[in-house]
């Protein structure tokens, strides 16, 4: 007989598997509005994720300026983050934190 781990359902169906692969968080880091990064992490480049909490936030259009959010890219074992120029004195950035793992 040979061994592994399984986990079933109510109903008999496997729900995991021993050769699933299942996400790992791997970290979090702040980042700051209108200042450019990035987060170099080897388990990115097995299959990466992240996700984006910001740490407040102001009503779209406060004073008639805009919100302006990160724009991110994953590239291997790099997750990088950039920010698009302010249209108006009225315009924020975003501030908040990135949790990323990686499969």
């Amino acid at each position: 007989m040979t061994a592994g781990l399984q986990i079933f359902d109510a109903s008999g169906n496997i729900v995991l598997d021993a050769t699933y692969r299942v996400m790992r968080l791997a970290g979090f880091t702040q980042i700051y509005g209108g200042t450019n990064g990035s987060v170099v992490d080897s388990r990115l480049a097995q299959g990466g994720w992240f996700a984006f909490q910001p740490s407040w936030t102001r009503g779209d259009g406060y004073l008639s300026g805009g919100c302006i959010v990160p724009r991110f890219t994953l590239s291997g074992n790099t997750l990088l983050w950039t920010w698009s120029a302010k249209n108006s004195t009225y315009d924020i950035y975003q501030d908040g934190y990135i949790v990323y793992g990686g499969g």
